[in-house]
């Protein structure tokens, strides 16, 4: 892995980190999402999975350690390559239609973890579910309205009007 790349992805990291550790008072709202979603379609699928990884171990460590991170990990993993393989594709470069199916994107995350959180205490899957949509709902709404900011610092950094 090149200096410079890995720098980067270090820098990504450490942002992600911080603002997940501001955010966290407020349940579910997150605009590390929208930042691992731009990560994936400006760098690509393995550098976003790297920095999704890295944020949830580290901030795992930080706010409560446990199965859950794996979960999470797991279940960023599959968002971002649902997001690299079909809803930016299907986007078409329309913000408003990435940003609704980023926020789409973050709901299912939410939906994901819920259902494997389930299974392993042993509890009945949709009342669990249900009882988290609310939050789910959050976190995707969040997401939604991070989505158009944070694609935008990326542009500005990389000095492109369109990715």
């Amino acid at each position: 892995m090149a200096l410079k790349r890995l720098s980067q992805l270090a820098l990504l990291s450490a942002v992600c980190i911080i603002l997940r550790y501001l955010f966290a008072g407020i349940p579910n709202v997150q605009p590390i999402t929208a930042i691992f979603l731009t990560i994936t379609i400006r760098m690509g699928l393995v550098d976003g999975v790297l920095v999704a990884a890295v944020t949830m171990l580290v901030t795992g460590f930080l706010l409560f350690f446990g199965p859950w991170v794996l979960w999470q990990i797991l279940s960023y993993s599959l968002i971002l390559c649902l997001w690299k393989f079909l809803c930016y594709p299907i986007s078409q470069r329309k913000s408003w239609l990435e940003s609704a199916l980023a926020g789409l994107l973050a709901f299912l995350y939410g939906l994901v973890i819920d259902s494997i959180t389930a299974l392993f205490y042993g509890a009945p899957v949709w009342p669990y579910v249900l009882a988290g949509s609310v939050f789910n709902l959050a976190h995707g709404l969040s997401t939604s309205l991070s989505y158009p900011i944070i694609i935008t610092v990326f542009r500005r950094f990389t000095h492109e009007k369109n990715i």
